[in-house]
């Protein structure tokens, strides 16, 4: 079984990712990882990185490919995971802006809330204006997805469970 998670920067997607990977016993794969992989080796952080992708299809391109066939019982974090694995599970994690710009302050030692809010914003807006021209895909439109989960609604045992309860019901039918 392939299980996508996409999701809202912040909402948890690779925290729950991991989690539910532990769970399954399955391989846990991270297209932000392999985003980040790819900025360090140009020697740009993620913000340099995500503009020049946006010129660049060959990033996208390249990521699209490892995503195409990720094997089986695996956890996919991807944004676009749900388009190109052909997962027999796919999840959109949510949260409130708030919520989530508590979470990467928190998680990577800022101060500045609002900034963060507006890198998100920025981020987002960038993401899908890609997606769309270069897929005609909204990864933000909810239609996409299976399973829908709100990370500020339930603590991280609390989503796992919902997953595996999904998993369990496609499983069986």
């Amino acid at each position: 079984m392939i299980i996508a998670i996409s999701g809202q920067i912040g909402s948890g997607k690779s925290t729950i990712g991991k989690e539910l990977a532990k769970k399954l016993k399955y391989r846990y794969i991270s297209m932000g990882e392999i985003f980040k992989k790819l900025a360090k080796e140009k020697n740009m952080n993620l913000t340099e990185f995500l503009k020049y992708a946006e010129k660049n299809l060959k990033v996208d391109k390249e990521i699209d490919e490892w995503q195409k066939n990720p094997g089986q019982n695996c956890i996919l974090d991807s944004r676009m995971g749900f388009y190109f694995a052909n997962p027999d599970l796919k999840i959109w994690l949510k949260a409130p802006l708030d919520v989530r710009a508590k979470r990467i302050a928190k998680r990577e030692s800022f101060k500045n809330e609002d900034h963060i809010k507006e890198k998100i914003k920025e981020r987002e807006k960038a993401e899908r204006e890609r997606y769309i021209r270069f897929y005609s895909v909204d990864i933000f439109d909810e239609n996409n997805y299976d399973l829908i989960i709100d990370t500020a609604e339930y603590n991280i045992k609390q989503v796992v469970e919902k997953i595996v309860s999904a998993v369990k019901t496609k499983s069986c039918c």
